[in-house]
């Protein structure tokens, strides 16, 4: 059974291939029940009219595709009528360049958005860099969360900011696709920097490498169409 309650969401609002793992940790969560590791900050407090902003990497992109992680949270909190805007982008890391593709900052789009939530979804790319790069992104993940810690994007004080780790790349039965051994090392060296640098900043952490690893282990088959991009049956 699932133990930890991580999201308890009160009063206060993913993509044929959108993680299994995060619709499972994620909706289980933010309905008070997930295998996550947490910081001191237990939950996250929803109130009438909120505005959530889902920004990060591939994983938060192609949450888009299906929906789920909307419809469950309006299902939750039917009486809080929110509002949620995906920002990411594939490709997407914690330090961006000044502008992106998009004609703004990240900034800007969350001040454009009013986000009071903000659901952070980051290390992917980040873990290619291997441990050499560790030391570096724990002090950007830092100053990352620090700042949008103490950003006013919707005018009505500082933001709430939960991170989300990458999930567990799975292992093919195709032959010609790669072993996911060595980068699953790189991704539980990151998750696991994620996590200390969340619990010293006081921000939620949901660890999806873990909980995407166990349901691999469950699955009758494989729930990716490449070890990365979940499958309609994985999401």
């Amino acid at each position: 059974m699932l133990q930890r309650p991580i999201l308890a969401l009160r009063r206060a609002r993913c993509h044929r291939h959108a993680t299994f793992a995060a619709i499972a940790a994620i909706a289980l969560a933010l309905a008070g029940a997930c295998p996550a590791q947490a910081a001191d900050a237990e939950k996250v407090t929803l109130h009438r009219g909120d505005h959530i902003a889902i920004i990060g990497d591939g994983l938060a992109d192609r949450l888009q595709h299906d929906g789920w992680l909307e419809t469950l949270l309006q299902k939750a909190n039917p009486q809080d009528e929110l509002t949620i805007r995906n920002l990411a982008f594939s490709g997407d890391e914690i330090v961006q360049p000044e502008v992106t593709d998009t004609g703004a900052t990240r900034e800007q789009w969350l001040g454009k958005v009013k986000a009071d939530v903000i659901l952070a979804f980051y290390g992917f790319n980040e873990s290619f860099a291997g441990p050499e790069g560790i030391a570096k992104f724990k002090a950007d993940l830092d100053a990352f969360l620090k700042d949008k810690l103490k950003g006013n994007f919707s005018g009505k004080g500082a933001s709430q900011v939960v991170l989300f780790s990458p999930i567990a790349a799975e292992k093919m039965p195709d032959p010609n696709l790669t072993d996911p051994t060595a980068n699953n090392r790189n991704l539980a060296a990151y998750t696991q920097a994620m996590a200390e640098v969340a619990k010293a900043d006081g921000v939620l952490f949901v660890n999806l490498f873990t909980a995407s690893q166990q349901l691999y282990a469950s699955a009758k088959q494989p729930l990716t169409c490449n070890g990365i991009h979940l499958t309609e049956a994985g999401n």
